[in-house]
Formats: structure tokens, sequence, C-alpha cells
């Protein structure tokens, strides 16, 4: 066999004919790259251009740098009476600390000083200086009747503050009954007040509503009235009366837990000139309450009090009917499951510009973003009751600081804010109080103390009661620097001792709830709620 018919099996050798073994072979070619991991120069195509674009995209932003800084070199040697001053760190810093409110600057200073008060004890505090007054003729006359109003017979000429007083000290005796009514009534008076009237019923009531001056009484004030205030008592009253009540702008029936919709209706239908009503803890009305008084009263009522009615249930006009009420000075819907940030915002946004009194304690649902609302559009808001409100921090009270700069009443109870953040906001607003509550709000400590002590001056009333981590130190402080402070509550009180108890009864501050005293002895100087200048 000739060697040129040996056929040659080997790769480099071998001739390729057709186009089946070509593209034979380059599987082959494929398979041996795969197996041998060798690399191929279209598999690192996409990866080559896409760093050609990168590279082309860093030249192109370095041209525009450099065209930029050029240009403005240029406009600055050609205008070199501008200069452009380039900020230090320390002109930044001092623009961060103007951009931050007083609340938070006055937080941060208090944090700042906790070492200075950390130890009270080691201070020198001068003893409390007793200027006790005598009372005066007029508190020690109505005293001296209240407990013996079984023997006046008249009261005629007693004008009617007097007879007011004289009513309100008989109710905190619980002496309020027909004939002290009687006596009430007598001489046509244009206020008719009585705070506790359990002891009335129905028929006593109506022959009291039909005797009075209906024509001239202008305040009617009847407390405690469940039992008596009753559809029957309504229709009755009417019946025998139908024109009601045409000059009567005050109505006060806090308690009337018999009071309905019907009744209700019944007696705004027959005051017109009605601007004040305090239907506080009237369990049987309803949502329909709301909407009568809004139809009737939207434009010219200016106090509301609707706290404690849990018949109030959420619906859907709730909001629309309270935005109804175009002029209110005082609101207070504390205790009601319906209120939340959604249901008040709107009021707050455009019907609370003359708002001065509001009460919200007890609303569970409500945040910081109510308050923030708050803040933003009460500017006239002097009190101030957010008791028992779980979910506020201590940016609400930075809300409240900022905004509510004329508040004269503040009650925090039973809420988490800090010591730092509570003496934070005494420091910027507490110049204006006359009226502070801290009952059980757990964090106040000596932060709070001090600066109760050197901003609040004008406080008069104060509850510290369960503040448990203020000392007797920060106590005698607070009594040494508040000088106008009357009245003082410290129910749970356990860390003052016999000395210092002995001292705080030769104050002219009226102390309540420690032991040795009386929690009746200062009925005259009760605190005054949140409304209570209208009722």
């Amino acid at each position: 066999m000739n060697s040129s018919d040996i056929p040659n099996d080997s790769r480099g050798n071998r001739r390729i004919t057709s186009d089946e073994e070509a593209i034979e072979a380059l599987l082959m070619a494929a398979n041996e790259v795969e197996n041998r991991d060798l690399p191929l120069g279209f598999q690192n195509h996409d990866k080559q251009w896409a760093e050609e674009q990168a590279a082309r995209k860093r030249r192109h932003d370095y041209e525009v740098s450099r065209n930029y800084k050029v240009a403005r070199t240029f406009a600055l040697d050609l205008h070199s009476d501008l200069k452009i001053v380039e900020k230090t760190e320390e002109e930044e810093e001092v623009i961060r600390d103007e951009e931050k409110s007083e609340f938070q600057r006055a937080k941060e200073s208090i944090k700042k000083r906790r070492e200075e008060i950390s130890t009270t004890s080691d201070m020198e505090i001068d003893p409390m200086t007793v200027l006790r007054k005598a009372p005066t003729l007029v508190e020690l006359s109505a005293r001296v009747l209240a407990q013996n109003i079984v023997a006046i017979k008249s009261l005629k000429l007693v004008p009617d503050h007097l007879r007011k007083k004289l009513s309100y000290l008989v109710s905190g005796l619980g002496k309020v009954d027909t004939r002290l009514m009687e006596l009430l009534i007598e001489d046509s008076p244009n206020e008719i007040c009585a705070k506790n009237c359990v002891e009335l019923e129905e028929d006593d009531l109506i022959k009291i509503l039909c005797d009075c001056d209906r024509v001239s009484l202008k305040v009617l004030i009847l407390d405690l009235c469940g039992r008596s205030i009753t559809d029957y008592t309504i229709r009755e009253f009417f019946k025998r009366a139908p024109n009601g009540f045409p000059s009567l702008t005050t109505l006060s029936l806090q308690g009337a837990f018999c009071l309905t919709d019907i009744a209700l209706l019944l007696i705004s239908s027959s005051s017109p000139l009605l601007q004040f009503i305090n239907l506080t803890e009237c369990s049987l009305l309803t949502f329909r309450a709301l909407k009568i008084l809004a139809d009737k009263f939207g434009s010219t009522l200016r106090g509301l009090s609707i706290g404690g009615c849990q018949g109030i249930k959420w619906y859907k006009g709730f909001s629309s009917s309270l935005y109804k009420f175009e002029k209110l000075n005082y609101l207070s819907v504390a205790g009601l499951d319906s209120v939340n940030d959604g249901v008040v915002r709107t009021f707050f946004m455009f019907r609370s510009s003359n708002l001065t009194d509001l009460s919200l304690a007890n609303c569970n649902e409500v945040t910081d973003d109510c308050i923030w609302h708050i803040g933003r559009y009460c500017k006239k808001l002097e009190a101030l009751d957010i008791t028992d409100l779980d979910k506020l921090t201590d940016k609400a009270l930075e809300f409240i600081t900022e905004g509510c700069k004329y508040l004269r009443s503040l009650k925090l109870t039973s809420n988490g804010f800090s010591d730092e953040g509570i003496a934070a906001c005494l420091e910027v607003s507490g110049g204006s109080l006359n009226e502070l509550c801290l009952n059980k709000v757990r964090n106040v400590g000596p932060h709070t103390a001090f600066s109760l002590a050197e901003a609040c001056k004008r406080l008069q009333f104060l509850d510290l009661s369960w503040c448990r981590r203020l000392t007797q130190e920060d106590l005698r402080r607070i009594l040494r620097c508040c000088s106008s402070l009357r009245s003082l509550k410290l129910f749970g009180w356990t860390q003052v001792d016999d000395t210092f108890l002995e001292e705080l009864s030769r104050s002219h501050v009226h102390i309540t709830g420690l032991k040795m005293t009386s929690l009746y002895a200062h009925l005259d100087n009760f605190y005054p709620s949140v409304g209570a200048k209208f009722f």
C-alpha cells in the first residue's frame, strides 16, 4: 500500500472537505475550550464595553467640573467686589442651634445641669417664710352661714355672687334640699346655682323651675341632678311653662344620668339664647344630642362639655357636627372613646381660633399629631387638660410650648413625659401658669422641681400627688420660691418627716393630702377645672 493511501488520523493533518465536517470540527473545538476553561475573545466583549462607557463618563464629568471651576474663577475675577464666603463649622453649628426650638434648647441646657442639682440636699435653702393671712370677714361669714343654713329665713337683697358662694359651700356640705332651692330662687335672681342636687326629686324640681322667674333667669346650674332630670320632669315643666327660658345663656346639668336626647331637644328649643352648656357625665345622651346642639346653636354656642357621655359613640357625621360650632371658647370631649386625631383635626384647623379652654382627658386614641394641630391652630389657648393620654411623648410638650403662649392652666396627670421634658416646658412657658397638675407623672424629679422654683412665680395651684422621685428639699425649694402658691396637693407623699410637716402647717399654703391635714378644710379654695370660669 502506498503511503499516500494510508489515512492520517492526526487532528493537525486532517483535511476538512465538507460543511458537515467543518461544523463537527467547530463543535469539537468548543468542547475542548469548555473542558480546558480556555478564554474566548467574544466572552469578555460586554464587560470591556461597559468599562469603556464608565471611563468615558468619568472623563465627561471631569471636564464638566473643570469647566465649572474655570468659569467660577473667571466670574470672581471679573466681579472682584463679590466674594463667596465658605461657612465654617462653627457658623454651621450656630445655624443648627438657631433652627432648634426654645423647648429643644431648654431641654439640652437641663441635661447639662444634671450634675449641678444631683444633690439638692447639699444646697443651702432658707427656711420657708411664714405669711399666713387671716380670712376675710366675708369668708368667715359665708362659712358660718353655710353650716347653719337651716336657720336662714330669707336671702332677699343678697347679691347673686354671694348667693352663688353660699350655695357652693352648702353643696360641699351635702345640705342642698328643697328648702335651700326655694331660698335661692327668691327675689327673682339672674342666677340659680346648685352643685349638689342629689337630694332633689322629680316633683321638687318641677316646682322649683315653675316658681322661679324664668324671664330674668340667665344662669341655671343644677349639677348631680340625676334622679330629678327625666323625660317626665321636662315634659311636665313645659306643659306648665311653654315659653321655657327665653333669657337663659348658661346651663349646666352635669351628672344628669337620666337626661335623654328628647329632653335635650325640648330644652334647646325653649332656650334660644343659650351660649354655654355643660352635659358632662350625661350617660343616656347619644350622637343625636351632638347633632341637635350643632343644628340649633352652631353659630352661637361658645362653650360645650360632653365629657364622659359614653353614649355618644362614633358615627359618620361626628366630625361634621363638631365642625358646625363656629365660635367655641370652651370644648370638653374628655373620656370619649370616639375621639381620635382624625375626628378633631378638621375642627382644630378651621374652628379653633377662638378656643381658650380645651379638655381631651382620657381620650386614649389621641397622639402627638393631634397636639401638633393644637399648637399650630389654638393660639389663644389658656387652659389645657391632657390627662391620661398614654400615646403622648415629649414632642407633645414641645408642640404645646411652641404654639400655646398664653397657657394659664396645664394638667398632665398620669402621663409618661420625661423629667427633662416637663422641666423644659416649664422653663419656656411656666411664667404664665397659675395652675399645674403633675399628679401621678412618675418621671417628675429634681429637674422639674428646679424649673418649678425658677420659672413658675405666678403659680397658685399645684398638684404633686404621687410624685415619689421628689424629695423633701425639692418641696422646700418650691414652697420658698413660688410665693404666689395658695394650694398644694401632696397625696401619696411619704418622703416628709414630722419636723417638716410641722413647718408646713405654719405655711400660708393650704396643704391637702398629707397626714394630719383635712380633706375638706379648704373647699372654697378648690382647684378650678378646665372651663370652670364658664359655669
